[in-house]
């Protein structure tokens, strides 16, 4: 299996049972079973609330936890979750059209 990784969490993927779930069962093969279950994000928070969550487990990942934050700080703005995909789109303004995926996206107004 190529090595992926969770596109919220980071987290990397090695084996097919890690994979999250989508609504009618089937593997997400873009985030892990602990950030995405039955098509949900298990937490609904903004990416900073989650770079906190995730620093806790630097020990796991073998560094400090503030290791951990200064790796997730630079990483997950690159995941899908978190990636802004709607600047040439909607140049940062309101577009109530927008198709960008980020929660955090404010092009549609819905997080004023």
């Amino acid at each position: 299996m190529e090595e992926k990784i969770c596109q919220s969490c980071g987290m990397p993927i090695t084996s097919n049972e890690q994979w999250g779930t989508n609504r009618d069962g089937s593997n997400n093969e873009d985030y892990c079973k602990y950030c995405f279950e039955s098509g949900e994000f298990v937490d609904k928070v903004t990416m900073e609330e989650y770079i906190e969550m995730c620093s806790n487990y630097g020990e796991q990942a073998g560094m400090t936890n503030d290791e951990m934050k200064k790796f997730c700080t630079e990483l997950f703005p690159t995941l899908k979750r978190w990636k802004c995909t709607c600047t040439e789109e909607c140049a940062g303004g309101y577009n109530p059209n927008c198709t960008c995926e980020n929660p955090e996206c404010h092009c549609r107004g819905e997080h004023e």
